[in-house]
């Protein structure tokens, strides 16, 4: 008898597992992708409007951090907004425990995306570009609370943002274009929302790899564990040569 070929869309939406029996599809999002490009629409208009505020006040450096922790937390207002409109718990983006060889996969391909990172800024600095270290050098010249800043750098911007891009809008996409062409999406965006051509190509790979880590998983939390990782390290490196005069 010949053998009944499987659910395209179920082959789609779970990647490949080796060894055992495949998990089952992931549940889908309780929000539309309708849903989810209002949601990044209305975070376009609040970034927007948001900057606008911004450019008719005189930043200070004890003001600065404010509004580059109070930045952060835009992130979440979208993700209410459609909650509350579709009376979602916010544990459906993902807050739920997984696998710690996941996590052990994740700091594998971590280091591997790691090296193309490190490419990438040589290149930019033979270039000329500026770079995400020039910038965070810049900031933290400016702000009067470097490790306060380092703290929203390395804990509140990872969590923000893997509850916006990994758990709202990857997976509000997943269910109708498949979690490949949503991770392509997701990961677009959360490069361009960085603004800086000189990441372009080392956030969109570190969005792929959290969203891959997510549709591994079902959790955001191993993304969060990850993006903390990243951030960390750089600010560290940076308030260091920061304080020591070598930037």
């Amino acid at each position: 008898m010949d053998q009944q070929p499987q659910d395209n869309k179920e082959n789609e939406t779970q990647p490949a597992q080796t060894g055992g029996t495949p998990p089952p599809p992931p549940k889908p999002a309780s929000w539309t992708a309708a849903d989810t490009w209002l949601g990044l629409g209305l975070l376009l208009i609040v970034v927007l409007g948001y900057v606008f505020a911004l450019s008719q006040l005189e930043p200070t450096k004890s003001t600065s951090i404010f509004y580059i922790a109070s930045f952060e937390f835009i992130l979440l207002i979208p993700i209410a907004v459609i909650f509350l409109w579709r009376r979602v718990s916010w544990k459906e983006l993902g807050f739920k425990t997984f696998n710690r060889n996941s996590l052990a996969l994740g700091c594998g391909l971590l280091v591997a995306v790691y090296v193309l990172v490190i490419i990438n800024n040589l290149i930019m600095v033979a270039l000329g570009v500026i770079t995400q270290a020039d910038v965070i050098s810049g900031i933290l010249d400016e702000i009067d609370a470097p490790y306060l800043f380092a703290f929203i750098t390395a804990v509140i911007a990872p969590i923000t943002e893997e509850m916006f891009f990994r758990g709202f809008l990857f997976k509000g996409l997943r269910e109708k274009y498949g979690w490949v062409n949503a991770l392509m999406f997701s990961s677009i965006i959360f490069a361009l929302f960085h603004g800086q051509l000189a990441t372009l190509l080392p956030t969109f790979l570190l969005g792929a790899l959290f969203s891959y880590m997510y549709q591994r998983t079902e959790s955001v939390l191993p993304g969060m564990v990850l993006h903390c990782i990243v951030n960390t390290m750089g600010v560290m490196v940076l308030l260091l040569a920061n304080q020591t005069g070598i930037l």
